[in-house]
């Protein structure tokens, strides 16, 4: 069972290392987990990586990996070796590319969640028409692609928080969902289409949620890192998670 502290993920989407450390250093023990997604990662040669590590910090890499199977798997296999509780691979790069991931990964025997990414939070309906010519709902396409993801042997999905329960219910309470889009009452949605609060994305079936600009903008970040964890725990005792 994760704690409220745990299941909170606060992104550190920075261009320079020494802005990431200095808002890591302001949370100290508030938190616990963090998203390293491309700009960081790229722009500080993955030494982020090591020093949260050190720091006894989790780490979530969110490379979003997609490309032929073999390529995708090879650079999973990079990710599974790092200090890193949990990545990811894109869902629309399909079965055969995740069941190559999936594969690969199991080979070194490592502990590393491998997630796949569903609809991006950022997406309307009237975007996925235009990009994907479906007229699938939002919530149909993410399912279609969550239980492609389980099928092919990976640990979970990045969803939004509307459509977390659909996919537990589909594909089982240990299948992992990882939710960005959630923002609480007191902060702006800025390019986010889909939205809730942390209290109710965990009712709503949100294993782990990723929470950015709330908290690293914020005047005061750890405060407002425990303003989060304390609406995640309401949410906990309303779900009966604790």
């Amino acid at each position: 069972m994760y704690s409220a502290k745990d299941r909170m993920i606060i992104a550190l989407d920075f261009p320079t290392a020494d802005q990431a450390k200095e808002l890591v250093e302001k949370i100290g023990d508030g938190a616990t987990f963090y998203k390293v997604g491309l700009e960081l990662f790229l722009n500080s040669k993955g030494e982020i990586i090591e020093y949260l590590s050190t720091k006894g910090k989790k780490v979530f890499l969110d490379l979003k990996f997609h490309d032929i199977p073999n390529t995708t798997a090879m650079a999973s296999v990079f990710a599974a070796k790092q200090n890193v509780f949990m990545f990811n691979v894109h869902a629309s790069g399909g079965r055969k590319m995740m069941t190559k991931v999936a594969e690969e990964v199991k080979k070194i025997n490592q502990d590393n969640l491998v997630i796949g990414v569903t609809v991006l939070t950022s997406l309307s309906v009237e975007d996925v028409e235009e990009t994907f010519q479906s007229k699938l709902s939002l919530a149909d396409l993410a399912l279609n692609w969550a239980k492609l993801v389980k099928t092919s042997g990976l640990d979970g999905v990045v969803c939004s928080p509307w459509e977390a329960k659909l996919i537990k219910d589909t594909c089982g309470k240990d299948f992992k969902t990882v939710c960005p889009g959630v923002r609480p009452k007191w902060s702006a949605t800025n390019d986010q289409e889909r939205i809730m609060t942390p209290k109710d994305a965990i009712i709503n079936g949100c294993d782990f949620l990723v929470v950015g600009r709330p908290i690293t903008k914020n005047e005061d970040p750890a405060k407002a890192a425990q303003m989060v964890e304390a609406e995640i725990l309401e949410g906990m005792k309303e779900a009966g998670l604790c």
